[in-house]
């Protein structure tokens, strides 16, 4: 008898688990769970999900971590409704056109510059590369609508671009994606430093802000899976967007 295949972690060149993640929040969000205040024992999913248990207990892990549940011995899968109902938040990958969308706007970038410079001292540490290596800065506006909402700054080795102009490159992408598809390299977590600031003048200009109006800064060092620093970021953003964040306490 031909043996069968066993259960490959990857599908469509997502992980299984991560589709069965997406699946069960948009079930407890909308779906056959939404009415729901704790999830079916883990065979009854495997089965509902047509996947394996190994990957449902997998999927619950990932949204445990993320807050979205709480498994407790002796009553088992509780859903957290007020977590699954935060938009925006700032301890998960978030990406600002579907937020711009998902307020009814159109994202746009109609402001976007280069400079390429040596690294400094500073920044060489920060990327974990020589001093006075090449960089490539890429200055972008983005708006909402006419409405600008967002001014970025973001730092890369110019290395990472394998020789390829990137001045001939579309960089009115958001710039994960240019990391992905223009270099080759997936980002997988970022360390921010997030304050808020009071703009100068001509960042008042560039954003279109009234007297007095405080900016959001998020000063990030985005890694790899092998955890070497890619990218870093200076982005600054107006009280157009409204952030949120789940802290897990134990």
């Amino acid at each position: 008898m031909q043996q069968q295949p066993a259960e490959s972690p990857v599908l469509g060149g997502a992980l299984i688990s991560s589709q069965v993640v997406e699946q069960l929040l948009e079930e407890m969000r909308t779906g056959c769970y939404a009415q729901r205040s704790r999830l079916p024992a883990e065979v009854e999913l495997a089965a509902h999900l047509q996947v394996s248990r190994t990957v449902v207990r997998d999927a619950l892990s990932e949204m445990e971590r993320e807050g979205f549940v709480e498994r407790v011995r002796g009553i088992g899968t509780v859903i957290n409704r007020p977590a699954l109902a935060l938009k925006g938040r700032m301890d998960q990958k978030f990406e600002y056109n579907a937020m711009i969308r998902a307020a009814g706007r159109q994202p746009n970038v109609d402001m976007v510059s280069t400079t390429q410079t040596p690294a400094t001292p500073e920044m060489a540490e920060l990327l974990q590369i020589e001093p006075g290596s090449p960089l490539l800065t890429i200055h972008k506006r983005i708006k909402a609508d006419a409405q600008p909402v967002i001014y970025s700054i973001d730092h890369l080795p110019l290395a990472l671009f394998k020789g390829e102009k990137p001045e001939r490159l579309d960089l009115t992408a958001p710039i994960f994606e240019i990391l992905e598809n223009f270099c080759g390299q997936t980002v997988t977590s970022t360390i921010a430093h997030v304050k808020a600031v009071c703009p100068n003048a001509a960042l008042s200009r560039t954003l279109s802000l009234g007297g007095g109006e405080a900016l959001l800064l998020l000063d990030e060092v985005c890694s790899t899976r092998l955890c070497q620093p890619v990218l870093h970021s200076y982005s600054y953003y107006t009280s157009f967007f409204d952030f949120s964040l789940l802290r897990k306490l134990f």
